[in-house]
């Protein structure tokens, strides 16, 4: 259903569709917050609602380790979507492929996502694609990250606000950190 005008917020009813695996919502006028039913649903497995205009992550009310979330790949980029990180993302168990490009999340990069790039804990699967650029992060980058080689995984940190992101470090090529203006000026948290 990607590439329409599709308009409103996603039903909630999509969770009553018990064999559905993937669901591409892209290149539509989506908005409002992106359904937490949606994370646990029985059976997607690849979900896409990039270039929307989704503003929100709701959070589902428990996702621990060892919850059911058949999610493998996750694209949410090209919104507007505000606010920090979710960290339950890093919590679930099969989600391989996190891209959170081009949206206007701020805050620190949550440790749990560093080490489900660099040492997911068991019954995990690792963050292979974790595409972040393009957001106002910043902080420090996690030191798990820093001790990645080039191919260990598809990691984009580029055009956020990260204090010390050479582009000796892969993750950290594609594209300058933004100006100290900018950063300052999209926020107060930004310090």
């Amino acid at each position: 259903m990607r590439n329409n005008s599709l308009e409103g917020s996603i039903p909630e009813n999509i969770k009553q569709l018990g064999f559905l695996q993937v669901l591409d919502l892209s290149h539509n006028q989506l908005g409002g917050a992106v359904p937490a039913h949606l994370f646990n649903h029985l059976s997607l497995q690849q979900l896409t609602l990039s270039f929307n205009q989704f503003t929100s992550v709701q959070s589902p009310v428990s996702l621990s380790p060892g919850t059911h979330s058949e999610l493998i790949a996750l694209d949410l980029s090209n919104n507007d979507l505000r606010g920090m990180l979710p960290p339950f993302m890093a919590a679930m168990p099969k989600l391989s492929a996190l891209t959170l490009e081009n949206n206007k999340f701020t805050g620190m990069i949550p440790t749990q996502y560093a080490f489900k790039v660099a040492v997911p804990g068991p019954g995990v699967s690792a963050f292979e694609r974790l595409l972040l650029g393009g957001n106002y992060l910043f902080g420090p980058i996690p030191g798990p990250l820093l001790r990645l080689k080039p191919g260990s995984a598809n990691v984009g940190l580029g055009d956020n606000c990260l204090y010390r992101c050479p582009r000796v470090f892969f993750f950290c090529q594609g594209g300058d950190q933004k100006s100290f203006h900018e950063c300052r000026s999209f926020g107060p948290m930004i310090p």
